[in-house]
């Protein structure tokens, strides 16, 4: 899949939350177990290293901004929009903001080129 699962998440929750046959219960319970897993010492450990890295990269007075959304677009004018919001941000933030997508089509790959 995109994702990658992540360190805190059990194989077992990783395939209920793949799986389209799955029944929605025991999907929504998998969320939960992840979410309250995510929110765990060793996740936010994980977290103070991601933020640690970006800021070595990036500069530590940046403003990171991430860049989330679908892979498609689902109304007519959404892809203008991200369009039109990127090269806002960037006129407005300049070289303070860095935006930080996870690579995927759609709104990021939209965001990223504008």
């Amino acid at each position: 899949g995109a994702l990658e699962k992540p360190s805190f998440a059990t194989e077992e929750q990783w395939s209920l939350l793949q799986s389209k046959d799955a029944p929605v219960d025991e999907s929504a319970s998998a969320v939960v177990a992840v979410v309250k897993a995510c929110a765990g010492d060793v996740a936010k450990d994980e977290a103070a290293e991601e933020v640690h890295r970006l800021r070595s990269e990036l500069g530590r007075d940046a403003c990171i901004v991430c860049i989330l959304g679908g892979t498609r677009f689902l109304e007519p004018d959404s892809e203008e929009l991200v369009k039109a919001m990127a090269q806002k941000l960037d006129a407005a933030m300049g070289p303070q903001a860095k935006f930080v997508t996870g690579g995927m089509a759609g709104v990021q790959e939209a965001f990223a080129k504008h």
